[in-house]
């Protein structure tokens, strides 16, 4: 990732003042406005794990590390705590290459089309590897000092066609906040008939417990849906209230969906719960049937993936797809049922 001056670092548009005034509000697809240029106070960029150009966000609670070569957040942690993100060692200070459709290092990422799409962008007509035009690859970044002293960074990455569209994520930790608020974005600019998405994955090292929320007027059984492969595991699953926690069992891949309403999710990673809330007012059909959030679990390969999605936005050229997503950590209830996990986590993301 090439280094940027602080003058370029400086050098922000409307758009982000945009968003930062609507930063805990979900949006409508609208018009993108105008850009101008407001001042700000830099934040530069350091070496973080052989990347030359991570920015770090933090204050006396919480640590994030963003790395625009992999545009991706690989760690947040409790203030001299452990991070619950998955970061495979082997590929510390790598960047992608083109022989590399999907570089599985771990951390927080956003897709920008949904999966079911993928075969019709793709050569071999298939929902994976991710198509060349979604491939992963770096991203532009800065990042400053707020009005209000919150710690910020913008990842942006321009698409070309077909998908013709820019995707940015604002982080932003308030001083003496315990969450990190990202505002995603995405601005279609040209045109396109490829719907987009707001498809936010986490992957979590060895998750043991993922919850979700569950709706009673659900589509689906139990108010959960099975995306690939068989059902969980026979007694893996467990109904508590409005939520089901899935309990992550050795040799087990397994992919689940929810269409509650609340758009939450959270997973256990040793000491640590997690908890990602996803807030838009944009309407329409989400992806995969209805699925509001998901968990791709893989026992065998150490990780669980906790996904929020969007409504899936067919874009016309100056319009825009936005969603806040909060992330949270908190102690996991030290001893407890499946059932109290599931009521912690919910009052994490609830408050």
């Amino acid at each position: 990732m090439k280094k940027h001056s602080p003058p370029a670092s400086l050098s922000v548009s409307l758009r982000l003042t945009f968003a930062a005034l609507i930063l805990c509000a979900g949006l409508l697809v609208t018009a993108a406005p105008p850009a101008a240029t407001v001042p700000v106070n830099p934040i530069l960029p350091a070496d973080y794990l052989g990347w030359t150009n991570a920015f770090r966000l933090q204050n006396e609670q919480l640590e994030a590390v963003i790395v625009p070569a992999l545009g991706r957040l690989v760690w947040l942690a409790p203030a001299g705590g452990a991070s619950p993100l998955r970061m495979d060692a082997n590929l510390q200070g790598r960047t992608p290459t083109a022989e590399e459709p999907f570089f599985n290092i771990g951390g927080d990422w956003l897709w920008p089309v949904a999966q079911a799409r993928w075969p019709a962008l793709s050569e071999n007509k298939s929902d994976w590897p991710p198509p060349p035009v979604l491939a992963d690859g770096p991203w532009q970044c800065s990042a400053w000092i707020d009005a209000d002293d919150a710690q910020c960074a913008r990842l942006t990455r321009a698409y070309g066609p077909p998908l013709n569209m820019v995707a940015s994520r604002l982080f932003r930790l308030r001083p003496q906040s315990e969450e990190l608020t990202i505002h995603q974005r995405i601005e279609r600019t040209g045109p396109s008939d490829i719907p987009v998405v707001l498809w936010n994955v986490s992957q979590i090292a060895n998750a043991q417990q993922i919850i979700l929320p569950t709706d009673p007027q659900s589509r689906f059984p139990k108010g959960l849906k099975t995306l690939m492969g068989g059902k969980p595991p026979r007694g893996s699953v467990k109904k508590c209230d409005a939520a089901a926690i899935y309990t992550v069992r050795p040799g087990a891949e397994t992919k689940l969906g929810s269409d509650s309403p609340r758009a939450w999710i959270a997973a256990t990673k040793d000491e640590t719960l997690i908890v990602e809330t996803a807030v838009t007012a944009a309407t329409g059909a989400y992806p995969d049937g209805g699925c509001v959030v998901e968990v791709y679990s893989n026992s065998g390969l150490g990780y669980s993936e906790i996904e929020t999605l969007s409504p899936e936005a067919p874009l016309a050229p100056g319009t825009v797809l936005e969603n806040t997503l909060t992330i949270r950590l908190a102690p996991a209830p030290a001893v407890s049922t499946p059932c109290d996990v599931a009521t912690a986590a919910q009052a994490l993301a609830e408050q």
